[in-house]
């Protein structure tokens, strides 16, 4: 066999052109290289060491709700705030959670009267059964009791895991604590029922709602001992919680 039939001619063009560099199996100081679309585009004279016009940006990091107040911890930046709306605490029906409500709703159509339907209430701090034993620091607000309650939604400033974890104020080992506080929710008695939430250790008060006007209430969670088991519980005790982060 001659050695001109085997030999490859350098004007020969490859039978699948690389779609990209990244096809190459070598690494040329330039390369002319025609791209398999109906246009042949060129791309001339691109190093392999050429970096990209668009490096990798850092992802977005995640949402959590800061119950009780209106601004978020220096790890976060603040998305809104608003005032917490739920279900009347006297009503069967309508939602099971609670919301943050923006200050600012936009309303698209709408009708005049109130229909029967879905309701959403605003929502009242209960202390009351708690008139000398105060449990929150009061350093954002001297009383909140029937107070209205704030809300911030926020945002990690990087890539982040986020958990709310009941009875403790302090994360493990490895997460960042965003803020801390106590265990809320309906009263047992009541026949509205929402979620528990992580209420701010400071909190706040809405100072345009500080009238008893009930809504969705927050009342702090205890421990029932029983198929709970105590200990580590405590039959009656308030149960803290935190919001932590993994970054």
């Amino acid at each position: 066999m001659s050695f001109s039939k085997i030999k490859k001619s350098f004007d020969d063009k490859p039978d699948d052109p690389p779609s990209s560099l990244l096809d190459l199996p070598w690494c040329p100081e330039t390369v002319n290289i025609v791209l398999s679309s109906k246009t042949n585009r060129v791309i001339s004279k691109k190093s392999c060491d050429d970096k990209s016009d668009d490096p990798p940006k850092p992802g977005l990091g995640s949402l959590y709700t800061r119950w009780g107040r209106t601004t978020c911890h220096t790890n976060s930046s603040l998305v809104y705030d608003g005032v917490v709306g739920g279900q009347f605490f006297a009503h069967f029906g309508g939602g099971s959670n609670l919301l943050c409500l923006p200050n600012d709703p936009i309303w698209a159509n709408y009708t005049a009267v109130g229909e029967v339907g879905g309701w959403i209430y605003g929502s009242e701090y209960q202390l009351d059964l708690y008139p000398t034993n105060k449990l929150f620091s009061f350093a954002n607000a001297e009383s909140i009791h029937d107070h209205n309650v704030p809300c911030a939604i926020c945002l990690t400033r990087k890539p982040a895991v986020v958990m709310m974890l009941p009875a403790r104020n302090e994360c493990y080992t490895g997460w960042t604590a965003e803020y801390s506080g106590y265990l809320m929710s309906e009263r047992h008695s009541h026949q509205g029922r929402h979620e528990y939430v992580c209420v701010d250790y400071a909190p706040e008060a809405d100072p345009a709602g500080y009238r008893d006007e009930n809504g969705a209430l927050l009342y702090f969670v205890q421990a029932a001992c029983g198929s709970l088991p105590c200990p580590p519980y405590v039959n009656g005790r308030e149960l803290t919680c935190v919001v932590c982060s993994k970054y």
